[in-house]
């Protein structure tokens, strides 16, 4: 059995994204490793979205996550995390960075958005993570990508070695599976939503492009004018004028927003939306976009080559910052009745193939292929 250690700091400190992928990876991982799994973890700064499982070997430290991150990766302290984990024979690193260890490494690398549209991050995470992403892709003995769309993205800009990485999907919770009608109804009737709606999730940052989906909203609401938006996502950064874009909405009638919700509320939103919606100029997989098609939600996305892995045939694409074609794209799925019920049928047919069970066998894979031999 190969022993692991891997940082659970984002499944406790991040709400979804890389926090539900840590999460529900290591869920997978202690039904499979148990005890062998060991995990760290900095002390949690402000609320706790996760627990680490009790099946586990779990090794929580006296510093937060941001002190870690600041010895390890911005002052480089040698130490090896081994201190913390004891002895293993892998190291984990699953939200983009890895601390020094004895063992060998191995990272998750999620996006490149850092790299490939770095106006629309926050200048200093785009500051740090060009500095120290690339010292991590030549310290490494393995890297992981969400997606083979950043797999080429990392091979055609860093020129690593094929055999060093490997595309791994995320999977999909089985929470997310459609709500009947009997039980989602009373529930959007007490949000004050409305058929016909459409959702989209996901922080509020410029790179989701929400201004460019508010504004397809109005076109196709000419046509439409029942039309809601539902937007569910926590502030993130450079929001300030999205924010006032979505409140504007809101004032109006045109949107209803939800900052954090439960899963089950989620499914339930998903599950009654006449189409899940995204507008995204880049992406390295779009967890909510597979949660939806889980909820057999018709899908509309921007033609990423991430979406086209994670969608396939269940989804229409649309050109990226083009909010005419994709207003078109909505009232062609909410008019259009046996297009919008193949669309539900194949993305929840397609969602089956992605299971968390699956994802972690193949990380598993990886980690039997790069650990230390004893």
């Amino acid at each position: 059995m190969v022993k692991v250690a891997l940082d659970f700091s984002a499944g406790i400190a991040q709400p979804a994204g890389i926090g539900r992928y840590v999460r529900e990876l290591v869920r997978e991982l202690a039904s499979l490793l148990g005890h062998d799994l060991v995990l760290w973890y900095g002390r949690p700064s402000g609320h706790c979205y996760g627990t680490p499982p009790a099946t586990t070997t779990n090794r929580a430290l006296p510093l937060s996550e941001t002190w870690l991150t600041r010895l390890w990766h911005r002052l480089r302290f040698p130490l090896p995390v081994e201190l913390v984990t004891g002895e293993v024979d892998l190291v984990h690193g699953p939200n983009f960075l890895v601390p020094p260890a004895r063992a060998p490494r191995l990272v998750t690398i999620h996006d490149l958005s850092f790299l490939l549209v770095p106006e629309l991050g926050h200048p200093r995470l785009v500051r740090f993570l060009s500095n120290t992403v690339p010292r991590m892709l030549r310290e490494v003995d393995a890297i992981i990508t969400v997606s083979e769309a950043v797999r080429q993205d990392l091979l055609r800009l860093y020129h690593i070695a094929p055999n060093r990485i490997f595309a791994i999907p995320h999977g999909v919770s089985s929470l997310f599976t459609p709500i009947p009608m009997e039980e989602r109804r009373p529930v959007l009737a007490s949000f004050g939503l409305r058929d016909p709606y459409v959702i989209a999730v996901g922080t509020i940052e410029p790179r989701k492009g929400y201004p460019v989906l508010i504004r397809a909203i109005e076109l196709a609401a000419t046509q439409l004018p029942d039309l809601q938006l539902v937007v569910v996502g926590s502030t993130g950064w450079l929001a300030e004028p999205i924010e006032a874009a979505l409140l504007e909405a809101e004032r109006r009638g045109r949107l209803v927003r939800f900052r954090s919700i439960g899963d089950r509320t989620l499914a339930t939103l998903y599950s009654g939306a006449a189409a899940f919606v995204t507008a995204s100029y880049y992406e390295g997989f779009n967890l909510p976009l597979l949660e939806a098609m889980a909820c057999a939600a018709p899908v509309i996305a921007t033609d990423l080559p991430a979406h086209r892995e994670v969608a396939g045939d269940a989804a229409l694409f649309v050109p990226i910052d083009a909010p005419h074609e994709l207003a078109e794209a909505i009232l062609t799925v909410l008019m259009n009745g046996s297009l919008r019920e193949r669309l539900s049928r194949a993305a929840r047919e397609r969602a089956r193939s992605f299971t968390w069970r699956q994802s972690a066998e193949q990380h598993l894979e990886v980690y039997r292929q790069f650990a230390r031999r004893s």
